[in-house]
């Protein structure tokens, strides 16, 4: 039986998020209603449309059945959140040039609504975020996105070489690192910085590690980085990646102490914990070797099947802040499935968000 709760009006903002995070059209999230409530004549889909459009409200028992419908809690679906959109400048992500519209707007909802459990779950774990330290560095005039790449190792003291951890160095800053199955590899990372809070960073395990590690670096470089109006954000954040992980200086000497072979950048991938492929790019980007030298190795990587397996795969990367956070929300709450409730969704949501061994060590 629904408890009507005067009072709660629906946010057609999170309302949608909810939708498009879950991967409903406007007309499976009807039948959906549907089929909950048994209503005759059905909810159409264009009751739900103007339900997100705001021209009716939607409180009480329907309030309730939408929140059932979308795997979410009335008081999350009636929350004032404000919610970020690519166009807004702090949400970003790194995908192929094919990939869907539709899987786009999904993850965007995703990450949109895993800030806010994440905020939940961290006020019952009593569990403060971190204060994000980073202050943008601007590019595209006197510095560029290397110059802050190097600003960021000289903050952070890292020792010359290699990042042992790509994770802790974005955990440092205040980054909350969330890896997530993308289903698939058509998008490695979004990353969402609403302004006054950490950023998120969204990490594809779909991924090998020595794509997570560039990935994290990349999203690293949006929130490093203040371009300049006429500059590309996705070049910006590569080359900042590029410099973070395998400096110029530091770098160059290795690329040029033996002929560059798909052999000898396994050798080195093994040393700066990069991919093959970027340490290749690494060395044409610093004319180590020639654009038709790079086009010969790459071929023969490609012939080797590197494109979507490299050899001498990387060690994974702990994440240590979100775990925490998400074992002491689930020993306070008294379990999973009240955690999640209190969070603003339902255990099985997110068990698929987080994975099962996130939430496993908090079932006994």
């Amino acid at each position: 039986m629904m408890v009507r709760r005067p009072g709660l009006d629906v946010n057609p903002d999170l309302l949608i998020a909810a939708r498009e995070a879950l991967g409903l059209t406007q007309k499976q999230l009807a039948e959906r209603l549907t089929q909950l409530s048994g209503a005759q004549p059905e909810i159409s889909q264009g009751y739900v449309s103007r339900a997100e459009k705001g021209v009716l409200t939607v409180s009480g028992d329907r309030l309730d059945l939408f929140a059932l419908a979308l795997e979410s809690t009335p008081d999350l679906l009636a929350g004032d959140a404000k919610l970020w959109s690519l166009g807004d400048g702090c949400l970003y992500h790194r995908n192929r040039a094919s990939t869907k519209a539709s899987t786009l707007r999904r993850l965007h909802a995703q990450v949109n609504l895993l800030r806010l459990y994440v905020r939940r779950l961290a006020d019952v774990a009593s569990v403060p975020l971190p204060e994000f330290t980073l202050t943008p560095l601007q590019v595209g005039g006197v510095d560029g996105p290397e110059d802050a790449a190097r600003a960021l190792r000289r903050a952070l003291k890292l020792p010359d070489g290699p990042i042992d951890s790509m994770t802790e160095v974005a955990e440092r800053v205040g980054a909350l690192v969330v890896p997530m199955s993308l289903g698939g590899r058509e998008v490695d990372a979004t990353s969402l910085h609403p302004p006054g809070e950490p950023p998120v960073f969204v990490i594809n395990i779909d991924a090998p590690v020595d794509r997570r590690r560039f990935t994290l670096a990349h999203e690293l470089g949006h929130v490093a980085c203040a371009p300049a109006p006429d500059m590309d954000a996705e070049e910006m954040a590569q080359a900042f990646a590029s410099e973070l992980l395998a400096p110029a200086k530091q770098v160059r000497a290795h690329l040029t102490t033996a002929p560059i072979t798909p052999a000898r950048l396994l050798q080195l991938k093994a040393h700066w914990r990069m991919s093959a492929a970027a340490l290749l790019r690494r060395a044409v980007d610093l004319a180590v070797i020639t654009d038709g030298r790079y086009r010969s190795i790459n071929s023969q990587m490609s012939a080797l099947g590197w494109r979507t397996s490299e050899p001498e795969p990387l060690r994974p990367e702990p994440v240590q802040f979100v775990p925490v956070v998400v074992a002491a929300a689930v020993r306070n709450a008294g379990g999973v499935d009240n955690a999640a409730r209190l969070a603003g969704t339902t255990s099985g949501n997110l068990r698929r968000l987080l994975g099962d061994d996130l939430l496993a060590v908090t079932d006994d």
